[in-house]
């Protein structure tokens, strides 16, 4: 299978897991890019974020999708569902909007240019990050539950900005900016735990995180803190593998188990240079497997909240 390369001239790229392979399916949906990148992915998907955009700029005009489909030029004889539905998919970031469309929706709409900046903004955006990174947001923003172990770091979505950014700073040969950017792309990231219909967050931590420095100890303080307050959070439950647990089964590596309506089970499997994410449902059970292991072995909340509470004292 030849996967549809349309939104990526010159470029194809050979699929082998047909049906279960997550990237053809964010691929036709024109979120991916075939760059390499180390920076930390934005809040949304380029295709999602051009659409809430769109649609933005749409009820500033009070123009219905149909009255925006008849200002596109489109004649009476193509307004359609067809024609009505693709903008609607578009403002939903489930299509990809070209350039063409971008100019005339900007016109149309009054947008004085803000609409087709916005629309290179995000191809822009596309293009600095490596596939990986960019499927991960997808996932993020659709997963109606993420399951994750971490034996090593304190995981994203659960880092304060110090944390993160010392975190950051240790990949050679990193600028400056490039940090800073990667550090407010992932505090914005976390917000979509405050969304109303954000995803519920599991977490299996082990308890070596909590004693490994990064930083400095000030940065440790607040990090366990931090962990401490989300305790209270309605769709975050956070549980520690203790030392004396003895198991082995999640020393390979950091993983993200993403679970939901509008996508297949999926998992996320970290390493340094090469991270992947999967919908093979072999390789998805595995993972899950491994994470009810994880997750039988580790201390109940309470327990938890105490040992991380307990450990912030050397912190301090």
């Amino acid at each position: 299978m030849v996967v549809n390369a349309k939104h990526f001239p010159g470029t194809y790229q050979v699929c082998y897991y047909t049906c279960w392979c997550v990237s053809c399916v964010l691929l036709e949906r024109g979120v991916l890019s075939l760059e390499n990148a180390e920076q930390e992915p934005a809040l949304k998907a380029p295709s999602i974020d051009f659409g809430i955009h769109l649609r933005e700029y749409r009820k500033l005009a009070a123009k219905r999708q149909k009255e925006l489909a008849v200002m596109l030029g489109w004649s009476v004889s193509k307004i359609s569902m067809w024609s009505v539905s693709k903008i609607s998919m578009i403002e939903r970031g489930e299509r990809r909007a070209d350039e063409d469309f971008a100019r005339a929706a900007d016109t149309a709409l009054g947008a004085g240019g803000g609409l087709l900046t916005r629309w290179r903004e995000t191809v822009e955006q596309a293009g600095r990050f490596s596939i990986w990174l960019a499927q991960l947001v997808e996932i993020e923003q659709r997963a109606d539950m993420l399951r994750a172990w971490e034996p090593l770091i304190i995981p994203g979505m659960l880092q304060t900005e110090q944390y993160a950014r010392a975190i950051f700073r240790g990949r050679p040969g990193i600028t400056p900016d490039v940090v800073e950017q990667s550090v407010e792309a992932r505090m914005n990231r976390q917000r979509i735990l405050e969304r109303e219909n954000g995803p519920t967050l599991w977490v299996v931590l082990d308890e070596g995180v909590l004693t490994r420095p990064v930083g400095n100890e000030g940065i440790m303080a607040g990090q366990l803190a931090h962990l401490a307050a989300m305790d209270g959070h309605p769709r975050v439950h956070l549980r520690l593998l203790p030392h004396d647990a003895w198991l082995t089964t999640g020393m390979q590596g950091a993983f993200v188990l993403a679970s939901g309506s509008e996508i297949p089970d999926t998992a996320y499997i970290e390493s340094i240079t090469l991270s992947q994410i999967t919908a093979e449902p072999s390789r998805v059970l595995d993972v899950k497997s491994r994470y009810e292991m994880l997750h039988g072995e580790a201390l109940p909340r309470r327990a938890s909240l105490q040992l991380i509470e307990e450990k912030a004292k050397r912190w301090k």
